[in-house]
């Protein structure tokens, strides 16, 4: 019984060590060669992101990929950006990308950390974490701004918001 205890315990601390420091977060490429890449806690050092991108042909594609050490932090309270779940600071950062990357403004799904498999289906990023568990997270656009929402089951996991600064006339959040 002991045994088992301490097997679970084990178990535990491997998953939560595994999926610590990945997360979701929402990106904006500019156009012009820059990213603002948020997140609701600091980049982990040595983590990877990959995140979307705005295909050739329209709407979002399945990934580019920047390192944690590209990023440089900035201060978000000059953003119009929030934590819907925790209202904790949120974290931003600016990254210099070659421009073939965006040619003309987009937001979209990040994902920081390690992971088995990322990929895009339309404006969700799907992401197998190295525990082997799936998570997903989505995009849509309110009024105001832009929402990356992750939920497990039905609670909502992560939720940035990203106000764009102007009324969107046609939004697709539900």
């Amino acid at each position: 019984m002991v045994a088992k205890h301490v097997l679970a315990l084990f178990l535990g601390a491997c998953l939560s060590t595994a999926t610590h420091g990945a997360e979701f977060g929402l990106v904006q490429l500019d156009g012009a060669g820059h990213a603002i890449l948020i997140l609701g806690s600091k980049a982990p050092p040595g983590s990877k992101i990959s995140f979307q991108f705005e295909r050739s042909e329209g709407g979002p594609g399945c990934c580019k990929e920047l390192l944690s050490r590209d990023l440089v932090e900035i201060d978000s309270t000059e953003l119009l950006v929030s934590n819907e779940v925790t209202d904790d600071a949120v974290w931003a950062y600016r990254a210099r990308i070659p421009k073939l990357w965006a040619v003309s403004p987009f937001i979209g799904a990040a994902y920081i950390g390690k992971s088995r498999l990322v990929q895009g289906r339309g404006e969700l990023l799907e992401v197998r974490d190295v525990s082997g568990r799936m998570r997903k997270a989505g995009t849509c656009v309110s009024q105001e701004g832009v929402h990356l929402i992750e939920r497990v089951g039905k609670t909502v996991q992560t939720h940035l918001y990203l106000s764009v600064g102007y009324e969107v006339e046609k939004p697709t959040c539900r």
